[in-house]
């Protein structure tokens, strides 16, 4: 019999949600100052540590009202912390780019309530996250680095694309595998699917609103593999 009732353990997960960002940033400072890595890169592994959050949100929280707490506290925070330019303290001068901080959690929360209100899937709500963390972390990582030629006026790369429609794949492919019912063949069209709309909204979407594009993107087109 459970010693845990579920105000502890929505108390207990909200504590861990804010001990897990806390190191998820410390780390990324940690390489910033130790390994000199750029702006961008500390960004985008703050990016995908963020996004692993989800699994926290899964397991710990049993009700709506305790699982927005975080995603609203994060949006406010980092509003706060882009209003006010507080990134440069920490190595991130990038203020337009920043705003992708604020974004982010905004996902995190419309997502949380599609999720309770039964819009979406634990498992369709999963990938999407994924998708949007390791997809668009990943993506710009490389992008930086050896993403020469860009796309239009948008600051996207060919190959940073790429990479994010490989990397969505390979999520949606893998939670699917594991956590649905479909065939092989379905999996790999769906992952498919994924792939080359994530890869088509992230090279389209500009000002940093692909934080919220891509996983609505994603979730529209697993809907259809119910």
């Amino acid at each position: 019999m459970s010693i845990i009732t579920p105000m502890d353990s929505n108390v207990l997960g909200l504590i861990i949600s804010y001990a897990f960002l806390g190191v998820v940033i410390a780390f990324g400072i940690f390489l910033k100052n130790r390994f000199g890595i750029s702006s961008e890169s500390m960004r985008k592994i703050i990016h995908i540590g963020a996004s692993n959050w989800w699994f926290l949100n899964l397991h710990c929280f049993t009700s709506l009202g305790w699982a927005v707490v975080g995603p609203i506290c994060f949006i406010v925070v980092n509003a706060l912390f882009t209003m006010f330019d507080w990134g440069r303290r920490l190595g991130l001068d990038d203020r337009k780019r920043n705003r992708g901080l604020v974004y982010f959690p905004i996902t995190l929360l419309v997502v949380t309530i599609g999720m309770y209100r039964e819009a979406f899937t634990p498992l369709e709500t999963t990938i999407a996250i994924l998708v949007m963390g390791w997809g668009d972390g990943l993506a710009a990582m490389v992008g930086s680095k050896w993403g020469r030629k860009k796309i239009g006026k948008l600051d996207k790369s060919y190959v940073g694309c790429l990479t994010m429609g490989i990397v969505s794949f390979i999520v949606a492919a893998s939670a699917l595998a594991s956590g649905s019912s479909l065939s092989t063949g379905m999996i790999l069209l769906a992952s498919f699917l994924v792939g080359v709309v994530a890869l088509l909204v992230e090279a389209t979407t500009p000002w940093g609103l692909d934080n919220i594009t891509v996983p609505l993107a994603t979730l529209f087109v697993l809907r259809f593999f119910r």
